[in-house]
């Protein structure tokens, strides 16, 4: 009888294992971990609000355990009065998050930053440098760092320890991407040279920690399968956040007068001149004379709103019209469209498209054309590629955009329309401008100190505790009252999709693909939930995959008594098909998909 670490044709196992790696490339770099350890399969086993106490006792640890960190940067991180969610995973470890984003983690009784964290302060942690042809390893294998592979700059590489917090990057990307423990000291390398293990990976971009956040990358250089150089004008801005960190993401209330959110919201136009000029551009682009009759409503959603410019918004509440109703009346008296109401609903039925303001507007929409025609052709070359690799198959592009809606004290903050419009919503770039305007307006600006601001009584009493000893008067960070009143914000999103336009509360729900199999890979299923989210019908869905895959479906209510959602279950292992679909043909990005394999191994 053979030896048990012996196989046929006299070849050990442990030297078939190295010749895998050594085909691999893991040689030259990296080595495969078994400890990675938000890798795969880590789920949250259960999650808790941190109490105000357990709060301050965690801020503490964090100033004594990083003292790059300052109070006021911080605050920047972990803003006073947010709520703090401590996650226990199913790895044994504790994820803490705050306002959505997961920003420490601790493993073993020691904290480390999330990538999330290290992309506001690249510089919170030593780091190591590698290769970018190493990078692969590390972000789709979940490799450890190994000392062959990494680089020694000019200064020397630092001075740590074994044991010490360690971040990974490479030379011409100034954001980590990786985080571990060193598993060597900087003496020890000296004496023995680059060889060994070098950093323990416990966390990477983009591993199931990192999806626990917004998913999104510190520039264009991040990409699933491999970290590449960033370019000059990224490089120049990505350590902005460290430099500026008590500036709230480069909030200056003592920079010039901005627009008002209002104002920026239409583009210098106001919401009269923008409904009309959209209206014009939905007869001419969006109407034929064959899709009349036409219902006012259908009208408005799939036509006016898909032809509003870009970077604008079109909102029919803040108009003189208020109504889509009225807004129609007022064009039928005009003499541009004929309207009538057919069981007790609006319908556009003639369009007069020899009416003067109508030919007017056709000679700007070819003038516009020309322009544009020139533009397009002059940089035919450059973007034309890129336009066309970022294109879908189906030319289909669903949108979501963050919003939010401003509780009833803090309302005179976004200006006298948004206490009269208590549903109005905002962007963050628009909560900041109002905030930057509610400043000046109320002179709380000091002057020759650029982010800092006094508070009012408003500001004091809707933001700050009466045992935070501030009172009015009080100079305070710009940063820190803009992520209070960012915390205390409403949440909502908004999906934008063929020119229909739907706002719910709360944050999107990401569309969760998982297949797992049910009897040791004779058979597999794939289920699909929370398509409602991006406004997709799931027994269509099931019925349109059902065709392509020649698969069966089945489509059933999700268990529970509050769930109002459906599951779509398919026959057969179609995780990859599935998550291309829904990014190719349905337009989703792939931020909103995520991914659960179930397989026995």
């Amino acid at each position: 009888r053979r030896p048990p670490t012996q196989q046929r044709g006299g070849r050990s196992r442990g030297v078939r294992e190295k010749d895998k790696a050594r085909a691999r490339g893991e040689g030259s770099g990296s080595r495969v971990s078994r400890s990675a350890m938000f890798k795969r399969n880590v789920t949250v086993s259960g999650s808790h609000q941190l109490s105000g106490k357990d709060g301050k006792k965690l801020r503490k640890e964090l100033e004594d355990a990083f003292p790059v960190l300052d109070k006021h940067a911080l605050k920047s991180v972990l803003p006073s009065k947010t709520e703090v969610l401590v996650s226990k995973m199913s790895n044994k470890c504790f994820v803490y998050s705050c306002l959505g984003q997961p920003i420490f983690f601790e493993h073993e009784g020691t904290l480390y930053p999330t990538v999330y964290t290290l992309w506001k302060f690249p510089r919170l942690l030593p780091a190591l440098l590698t290769h970018s042809e190493v990078s692969p390893a590390i972000v789709a294998r979940g490799a450890d760092l190994m000392l062959p592979g990494v680089i020694v700059p000019q200064e020397g590489l630092g001075s740590f320890e074994e044991g010490d917090r360690m971040a990974i990057g490479i030379p011409e990307n100034p954001q980590p991407f990786a985080v571990g423990c060193a598993q060597t000291g900087s003496e020890q390398i000296k004496e023995t040279g680059l060889k060994g293990r070098g950093v323990k990976l416990l966390h990477h971009y983009p591993d199931a920690l990192w999806a626990m956040g917004d998913k999104s990358a510190p520039n264009a250089g991040f990409k699933p399968s491999r970290i590449f150089p960033a370019t000059e004008a990224e490089a120049g801005s990505d350590g902005a956040g460290e430099a500026v960190a008590a500036d709230v993401e480069g909030l200056d209330i003592s920079d010039e007068k901005p627009e008002a959110c209002g104002e920026a919201k239409t583009a210098g136009a106001s919401m009269d001149e923008l409904v009309d000029s959209c209206f014009l551009r939905a007869l001419h682009l969006r109407v034929k004379d064959a899709d009349l009759p036409m219902d006012c409503g259908a009208f408005y959603s799939g036509c006016m709103l898909p032809c509003r410019p870009k970077g604008t918004e079109i909102d029919i509440k803040q108009s003189t019209y208020k109504k889509v109703s009225k807004l129609m009346k007022k064009m039928e008296k005009r003499g541009l469209v004929a309207c009538k109401q057919t069981k007790k609903e609006d319908k556009l039925v003639k369009v007069n498209r020899d009416h003067e303001v109508y030919k007017l507007f056709e000679r700007e929409l070819e003038a516009e054309a020309e322009a544009e025609a020139g533009a397009a052709e002059a940089g035919a070359h450059g973007e034309g590629e890129a336009a066309a690799a970022d294109a879908t198959p189906s030319g289909k592009q669903i949108e979501v955009h963050e919003c939010f809606r401003a509780v009833s004290n803090l309302r005179p903050v976004f200006g006298e329309e948004c206490v009269r419009n208590k549903e109005m919503l905002f962007s963050r770039d628009e909560c900041r401008a109002a905030l930057v305007a509610y400043g000046r307006r109320e002179n709380l600006v000091v002057e020759g100190k650029a982010g800092r601001m006094n508070l009012d009584k408003l500001l004091k009493s809707g933001l700050y505790g009466k045992k935070e000893g501030v009172e009015v008067g009080t100079e305070v960070d710009a940063s820190d009252v803009f992520e209070r009143i960012m915390s205390k914000m409403q949440r909502y999103h908004r999906v934008v999709c063929d020119g229909a336009e739907v706002v719910k509360k709360g944050r999107i729900k990401n569309i969760l693909v998982s297949a797992e199999d049910r009897h040791a890979g004779r058979k597999y299923v794939t289920k699909v939930t929370q398509l409602e989210s991006f406004s997709i019908d799931p027994a269509e869905f099931g019925n349109t995959l059902q065709r392509k895959y020649k698969c069966s479906s089945t489509v059933q209510k999700l268990p529970g008594k509050n769930e109002t959602g459906k599951e779509v279950s398919f026959q057969g292992n179609l995780l990859d098909e599935i998550c291309a679909y829904l990014e190719h043909d349905c337009g989703i990005h792939p931020k909103f998909i995520e991914r659960q394999s179930r397989m026995k191994r």
